[in-house]
């Protein structure tokens, strides 16, 4: 489903891309933004996924990439995130400068006359699919996974560090282990959340 069709040179600023039904009942929203919105205009793809992190019922926002966030919510659908996320673009994008980047100028991309309210969403929204077990183990750990994995590594590496220093110390040695894969895993969606793609 097309957002904000027309805005920014003639084209949507992003799309509603696929709404998917997760086991415990929350649903998860791609949103994939064009080209021309999630290059010249990154600081507002950003500003999207911190406003969207204060909505009440949004449990988690991952910027996949530059062009796609991916929401999950509870109790907050597709649609009303897309009207805040309208919202959100409509009252900035006419004072929000182009990265220098880019050799344009907003006149160049902005719809002219600007319109007096968002435009309305262009074709059908997605109907909500269940999450297939596959896609599942393939989406991205969420911040409260990560330092899920990075707390309790750390407890499970210093118990296992203390009891290697005492008498018998061999019995330490598998929450070392332990410990230390579970910081590894907890670095590792660290980094790639701070880079903000996923492989």
């Amino acid at each position: 489903m097309e957002r904000l069709p027309g805005l920014l040179a003639g084209e949507p600023v992003y799309w509603i891309e696929q709404v998917t039904t997760l086991r415990d009942g929350r649903l998860r929203t791609e949103l994939g933004f064009s080209d021309v919105a999630a290059h010249p205009y990154e600081r507002l793809v950003t500003g999207t996924v911190a406003m969207l992190q204060q909505v009440p019922g949004v449990d988690d926002v991952v910027h996949e990439d530059r062009e796609v966030v991916v929401v999950t919510s509870r109790c907050v659908t597709a649609e009303q995130i897309g009207d805040l996320v309208d919202r959100y673009w409509f009252d900035r994008l006419p004072s929000t400068p182009i990265d220098p980047g880019f050799e344009t100028a907003p006149a160049d991309v902005l719809a002219w006359p600007w319109p007096s309210a968002p435009p309305g969403p262009r074709g059908e929204p997605p109907v909500p699919t269940p999450l297939e077990p596959r896609e599942a183990m393939a989406f991205p750990p969420s911040r409260r996974r990560m330092w899920t994995y990075l707390v309790c590594g750390a407890v499970a590496f210093a118990g296992g560090a203390a009891l290697a220093a005492t008498p018998g110390g061999a019995d330490g040695m598998l929450p070392l282990v332990v410990g230390a894969v579970n910081i590894a895993v907890g670095t590792r969606i660290a980094v790639r959340r701070r880079r903000g793609r996923w492989t």
